[in-house]
């Protein structure tokens, strides 16, 4: 039975300083909300820390701190009261930095005196963007007693409090208890759409942008990384660009605060965009009377917990899976594979017009599809038949484990295979999954057997558009955030905050199904990131299954003279012109994806164009380059415009690079590091101080120094085929030609870790990158010499040309004792002479002979040294086709009774290149 234990109420922050308690309201009652919400949007301004000194080295040097107060009434009519300004620390070292309680009482004294009638909220958010950078800038961070105070949560590797405030006690100016102010660090960054997660971006957002330093790019980026001297140079510049970061962050916090209002009538300040999607979500199913806990297979029982505080048994609620999904819930969660992604090239591709695709709204769509189940009503699928009848549609909540094979002219299998190195879709094997893929690959011709499977009846599924007995549990919510979005112009914040919320969603449907970790603060330690109130391992595989299956159905479906590069979660990067994609968007998927667009936008177009780019480069999965930027006449039939951004696709692989190149210049750096990459070849960069070092540490937010090696050679989820030394001389990338191939499928999953792991051996003993053919046939020739031969035989085959010099060692070690058909040769000739006919086989002869005749390199020396082995031992040879043929001109021209077999390992290589 599980027990609380009785954590002591942390301490005040408690300070000398007077404040009268008269200014602040009393707290509302409990289930009453407030009706006023006390911001302060604050930024800390400061320089890195030059010391080598490990310690001092943690602390940077604080110059400003700027503050923007707001108070925010519910009464919208009422206008915001604002007022601004910076503080100074006292001294340059962490003793010279304000406390909390300091700023608190600045800010305040400074509204006062602005807004005399200024009447404050007894709790306050303090609102930064990034916190990790400002939080640290308080005195009290750098004391663990203090710092501890604060209640700090790692919130997406954010400080902020979620759970509980930390209180500030003031002095009473008169008799009484102490003034307490409840006190909640919160960040921007939580609540930002999507790729517009910079302050600047923010700024634009709410029409508050931030100021620029100087309209020269070298002079602005010096002056922001050396603070400073602006401070030196322009003291009402600093100020003024200071004091703007303040209050970007307290207008983007006070219009969160409207929207929450508006949308869910919670008069607050969200946490994060998904929190609010969910709650939203939750108050869109109350307002529609479904019971969301029966919706997602959820049920709220009662927990008996023995309290330690209490000495007794106490009851608490709990959100537990429904009895018939908790017990199908793992095999649920195996079917839980996320996004496909896969590199189909290797190096450069041919020149043409190749475009990136994405599907519209994936998630959403697939998510709109989900009917309303009964959780009651959980079924095996009894044998395979029954499995690939037409009792089940593709968008049935209906999951399987089944052995597959796909016939060899399939060249994009749909059946996924977890492997240590992420997904694979080989040719056969077993896979777990929903039925969407299960049918696609049955269409394809794939042999199909039924290992376990389980469905659970739902009812209104496949079309969201035609009336159902009861509310969908996704599919009217999405409609409802994405009418809402079309009522605000685009890029608008509204707008773009709509399709946050219902794009993320789907997130929360897979959150704690698969392993993550995050460190929690308080308790000093590594936690499993819990489940959310609407995770469902049903809802989470149907999802991520069926965007997999509408890009696998669309790829199968184009012309074979149609090339992909690359495919990407919800989208590919390929040839296929827009008609052909027309044509290929016909299949069963499709037509369930064009009804859920239809009725979630009106619209049935299923794709859109992100890119358009002229040569593509590859090298492993999300690692791409252009090669050759497209032009303007390139896009038109597109349904786009031409963009310079859109000119050039570029996905660095987690490759980091200076961020202050623009997308081309990251772009040239990455094809510049591909062309002259070498073996020992490492990235040398800096990234921020994580939230664990930094509150263990008690650490300001500091650059940390990494050194990585350079990883851009091909992952081996497919099989290298066709390769060349490809003409690069026409494109921006340095040099003249580069190897580049093609791929398929790996026949299964073994072949794959086979190759894994001899591809780390090689690099390893023998370093090189895959540059050329040769580069590629040596590591072809060591794959299949290594996966031919077990246990002793191949740990210690040569790296180089290991082959040849083995089974020229064996030849002698076999002739020197009369061993494997070795007993009788026939003449030597050469140049028409016989050289030997019945005498003694010397080693000088052998050695001249394989050299000659046979083609296996060798020397005198070479016979002599491996005839000192005392035992023949058969199959040491690596059973590949050039070593099947060395033997036989062998049998042919020098020994007759030769006996291939025992020189052959007993399993036959595999090839690397198909």
């Amino acid at each position: 039975m599980a027990t609380t234990p009785n954590k002591p109420k942390p301490e005040n922050l408690k300070s000398a300083l007077v404040l009268d308690a008269a200014l602040f309201k009393a707290p509302p009652r409990r289930g009453v909300q407030a009706d006023s919400i006390f911001l302060i949007g604050f930024d800390t301004e400061y320089e890195k820390s030059d010391s080598t000194d490990e310690e001092e080295a943690k602390s940077n040097r604080v110059l400003s701190y700027q503050y923007c107060g707001l108070m925010v009434d519910e009464d919208s009519d009422q206008a915001d009261r604002k007022w601004s300004g910076i503080i100074y620390p006292k001294g340059p070292t962490v003793e010279g930095r304000l406390t909390i309680p300091e700023f608190l009482h600045h800010v305040i004294q400074d509204g006062l005196k602005q807004h005399p009638a200024l009447r404050f909220p007894s709790r306050v958010y303090l609102v930064a963007h990034f916190t990790r950078a400002d939080v640290p800038g308080f005195r009290e961070f750098k004391d663990k007693t203090l710092r501890d105070r604060l209640l700090l949560q790692n919130i997406r590797s954010l400080f902020m409090n979620l759970e509980s405030p930390f209180v500030v006690e003031f002095q009473s100016e008169t008799e009484g208890k102490p003034v307490e102010l409840k006190a909640s660090f919160r960040d921007t960054m939580t609540l930002a759409p999507t790729g517009l997660r910079s302050l600047d971006d923010l700024g634009k957002l709410v029409g508050v942008p931030k100021l620029k330093l100087s309209d020269d790019p070298k002079q602005e980026y010096y002056y922001k990384t050396h603070m400073g001297r602006l401070l030196e140079d322009d003291r009402s510049l600093f100020e003024r660009y200071a004091i703007r970061d303040a209050e970007v962050c307290a207008a983007y916090a006070a219009q969160m605060i409207r929207a929450s209002d508006d949308n869910l009538g919670a008069f607050a300040l969200p946490t994060t965009l998904s929190a609010k999607g969910l709650k939203l979500l939750k108050k869109f199913w109350d307002d529609n009377r479904a019971n969301g806990l029966a919706l997602v297979g959820k049920e709220e029982v009662d927990e008996l917990i023995w309290s330690t505080k209490f000495n007794r048994h106490v009851k608490r609620k709990s959100l537990v899976n429904m009895p018939f999904l908790h017990w199908n819930e793992q095999f649920l969660t195996e079917a839980y594979h996320g996004g496909r992604n896969e590199q189909f090239w290797f190096g450069p591709a041919p020149e043409g017009v190749w475009y990136d695709y994405d599907l519209a709204s994936a998630y959403p769509s697939a998510m709109s599809l989900i009917g309303t189940p009964d959780w009651t009503k959980f079924y095996n699928i009894p044998d395979t038949d029954t499995l690939l009848s037409e009792r089940f549609s593709s968008s049935d909540l209906a999951f399987a484990n089944v052995d597959f094979e796909f016939p060899d002219d399939v060249l994009y299998p749909v059946l996924p295979v977890r492997t240590t190195y992420g997904l694979i879709f080989p040719r056969k094997g077993n896979s777990t999954t929903h039925i969407s893929e299960i049918r696609l690959a049955h269409r394809l011709g794939c042999k199909i057997k039924l290992i376990e499977g389980r469905y659970v009846e739902s009812s209104g599924s496949g079309d969201p558009g035609m009336p159902a007995k009861s509310i969908r549990p996704f599919a009217d919510f999405a409609k409802f955030c994405i009418d809402n979005r079309n009522e605000f112009p685009k890029g608008t914040l509204q707008n773009l905050m709509w399709k946050e919320i219902v794009n993320s969603t789907y997130g929360k449907t897979g959150q704690g199904l698969r392993e993550r970790r995050v460190y929690d603060l308080r308790d000093a330690d590594t936690k499993l990131l819990p489940p959310s109130d609407i995770t469902n391992p049903a809802y989470a595989s149907f999802i991520t299954a069926f965007c997999r299956g509408v890009l696998g159905e669309i790829m199968n479906t184009l012309p074979k003279d149609v090339s992909i590069f690359s495919v990407t979660t919800d989208g590919f990067l390929t040839t296929a012109s827009p008609d052909q994609m027309q044509a290929a968007t016909k299949g069963e998927l499709c037509q369930f994806y064009q009804k859920a667009r239809a009725y979630l936008s009106g619209k049935s177009d299923i794709y859109e164009v992100k890119h358009i780019i002229r040569r593509p480069l590859g090298w492993r999965t999300r690692g791409q380059a252009t090669l050759v930027p497209s032009q303007p006449d390139d896009w038109q039939g597109a349904g786009i415009s031409h963009s310079d951004d859109g000119s050039i696709v570029l996905a660095k692989g987690g490759i980091k690079l200076n961020g202050r190149l623009s997308k081309a210049e990251q772009n040239q750096e990455i094809l510049t590091k591909f062309a002259g990459r070498k073996p020992d070849d490492i990235l040398v960069y800096s990234i921020g101080s994580g939230p664990k070092f930094q509150y263990v540490e008690g650490s300001d937010f500091i650059d940390i120094e990494v050194v990585k090696k350079l990883s851009m050679e091909f992952d081996w989820k497919r099989r290298p085929s066709e390769p060349e030394d490809s003409d690069v001389s026409g494109t921006i990338m340095p040099g003249d030609r580069h190897l580049s191939f093609k791929t398929i499928p790996w026949d299964d999953v073994r072949l794959f870790n086979m190759v894994r792991e001899n591809w780390g051996v090689f690099r390893q003993s023998s370093p090189r990158c895959l540059k050329s053919v040769h580069d590629l046939k040596a590591f072809s020739a060591f794959h299949e010499n290594t996966s031919s031969l077990e246990g002793e035989a191949g740990k210690y085959l040569r790296r180089e040309n290991g082959t040849m010099k083995r089974l020229r060692q064996q030849i002698a070690v076999a002739q020197n004792h009369r061993a494997a058909g070795t007993h009788r040769h026939n003449p030597i000739w050469h140049d028409d002479l016989i050289i030997l006919q019945d005498g003694k086989l010397t080693a000088k002869l052998l050695a001249r002979f394989l050299d000659e005749v046979i083609g296996i390199p060798c020397k005198q020396e070479d016979i002599e040294n491996d005839r000192k082995k005392k035992v023949f031992t058969p199959g040491q040879v690596p059973n590949t086709t050039e070593v099947r043929e060395k033997l036989m001109l062998l049998k042919e021209k020098l020994f007759p009774d030769l006996k291939l077999e025992e020189f052959l390992a007993s399993n036959k290589a595999v090839s690397l290149i198909g």
